[in-house]
């Protein structure tokens, strides 16, 4: 259990255990094998999910918000302009052609009451995200994807290990519990993580990528959350249960496929296959139809990622700012930002993301030398 990490992060050993894992081998493996999230995670990366722009009523983006809709997550880019819907930016602003670097910082879930008493009641939870590349670096390599998957403990709670809740940082500012079971705040980047910290420098080739966030809760320990626990235990501190930085998509494909097969009833807060991602101008016009783009765009900013279900009006965003990754009114003193961001959208859990794309060039060929 304790070398899972550095199985998973080889890409032969992924594809070789990964690619012998069905159904049945992971009913055998599995006294609580879940086919729905074994179907999931073992197609995952075959379909690109469509981006949600609000809309009034309970249409968003052109399908009605039920089923696994209400919890896929809208993207909101924050900035000069205030929020709005990643799907519909000024595809003018982003960065004119070429390869991009995204550095990706995980900043701060805030978790709605409704999510936290589930979080509660139930024995834990993960969140995960995966930033894919659509294009290789180079024609004879696959693309390769950055992936990190981390466990989280009941806000205000402790792991049953005795270490604290995951990515526990301090609240902003020193402020005590912004709820009566605890703080409904949690900061969940590991700057001390190599892995981690390799989210900060993720190239895409061509400026274009995928990304998929999931955050659930469980109704019991699964065998990969028993693995958590062992490492918490012996380690006393939180830190990432896998990280994938880079890892072949063939390879990421066979371990979705372990992934599927020892997860054990999951309750979805967020659930999205991967999403198309555009962060020049030039991928938008590849795809020959700029104007109607069927993904989001990528710019330096702020990302809050909400689930549709819980989305806020226009009206209850206006007279929010972004702070520290916290959604709290403005001019919000430093010690009072996770206090206010529990009152500002009670009903709403979100994570947020610190981004930025700066142009690069990924490889560069040598200038052809002049005869004579």
């Amino acid at each position: 259990m304790g070398a899972l990490s550095g199985f998973a992060g080889s890409s032969a050993a992924a594809r070789a255990f990964g690619g012998a894992i069905d159904r049945e081998t992971a009913q055998s493996i599995n006294p609580d094998f879940d086919p729905k999230a074994f179907d999931f995670w073992s197609g995952f990366l075959n379909t690109n999910a469509e981006p949600i722009t609000q809309a009034s009523g309970q249409q968003r983006g052109g399908h009605a918000i039920s089923g696994d809709n209400d919890v896929q997550p809208v993207f909101l880019h924050y900035g000069t302009e205030g929020f709005r819907n990643a799907a519909e930016l000024d595809a003018g602003k982003l960065v004119a052609s070429g390869d991009v670097m995204v550095s990706l910082n995980t900043s701060a879930i805030k978790v709605a009451e409704e999510d936290k008493e589930k979080f509660d009641r139930l024995q834990n939870a993960q969140i995960r995200v995966d930033v894919a590349q659509q294009n290789a670096i180079l024609p004879i390599v696959e693309a390769m994807a950055y992936t990190m998957v981390a466990g989280m403990h009941s806000p205000g709670g402790k792991s049953k290990g005795g270490a604290q809740p995951a990515g526990s940082a301090k609240p902003a500012g020193g402020a005590s519990s912004a709820s009566k079971g605890g703080s409904s705040i949690q900061s969940i980047s590991v700057d001390s993580d190599a892995a981690w910290q390799k989210m900060q420098n993720i190239p895409l080739p061509g400026g274009e990528g995928r990304w998929a966030l999931n955050l659930e809760a469980q109704k019991k320990d699964s065998i990969f959350c028993q693995i958590l626990q062992i490492v918490v235990k012996e380690a006393g501190q939180f830190g990432p249960m896998i990280g994938l930085p880079g890892i072949a998509l063939s390879g990421l494909q066979s371990f979705n496929t372990l992934y599927g097969a020892i997860h054990s009833q999951p309750v979805n807060i967020i659930k999205a296959n991967p999403l198309r991602v555009f962060a020049t101008q030039e991928a938008v016009q590849k795809t020959g139809t700029p104007g109607s783009v069927t993904g989001i765009l990528l710019q330096s900013g702020t990302y809050v990622l909400i689930p549709a279900k819980q989305m806020p009006s226009d009206a209850d965003l206006k007279s929010l700012t972004v702070t520290q990754g916290r959604i709290v009114p403005p001019k919000t003193a430093p010690q009072d930002l996770d206090a206010a961001a529990t009152e500002a959208l009670k009903d709403v859990t979100y994570v947020t993301f610190d981004v930025e794309v700066k142009p690069t060039t990924l490889i560069t060929l040598a200038a052809p030398q002049k005869s004579g």
